[in-house]
């Protein structure tokens, strides 16, 4: 594995959600948003600079994945960088993926967008099976189309019990 720069490919989501941005922040920033909508449990204070530590269970396996908070602007912009033991890449900077989450009022709603960079997975092979360089893309697209809906879902249900 060298050191060169990956050619990373960026995936793009985003909801509506029937709140205002301030709300949808609070939502992100819970401690308890592993429970709640994330499926990983993160442990930082989100300050800049800070370290994540991030735990996830896929089946029977526990992952222990990390990553630094690189921008925060509180209702509007979260930055952080991540590497995902899963990806099978080394832990070096260049296999980190940064995840940005802008939250944009749009008439009483939110428009959040979340724009993830993901570096090439490598090409692994088994009997009967390979996993290409688009593997990590194509996990984070699911990944993100799955958890935004419980984000929205867990939001709007807490406004309503407000």
């Amino acid at each position: 594995m060298t050191d060169e720069p990956r050619t990373l490919q960026t995936i793009t989501e985003l909801i509506r959600i029937a709140a205002e941005p301030g709300h949808v922040w609070d939502a992100i920033m819970d401690p308890k948003a592993g429970e709640t909508w994330r499926n990983a449990h993160f442990n930082t204070d989100w300050q800049i600079g800070a370290s994540i530590e991030i735990e996830a269970e896929i089946g029977a396996k526990r992952y222990r994945d990390k990553g630094r908070v690189l921008r925060v602007e509180p209702a509007s912009r979260l930055e952080y960088s991540y590497w995902s033991q899963v990806s099978g890449l080394p832990d070096v900077p260049q296999s980190y993926a940064t995840i940005t989450m802008t939250l944009a009022a749009d008439s009483g709603e939110t428009l959040l967008t979340v724009a993830q960079q993901v570096p090439p997975s490598p090409i692994r092979r088994g009997d009967g099976w390979e996993i290409g360089a688009d593997s990590g893309a194509r996990h984070v697209a699911f990944y993100w189309r799955m958890a935004l809906p419980r984000l929205k879902q867990a939001v709007e249900q807490g406004r309503a019990a407000q």
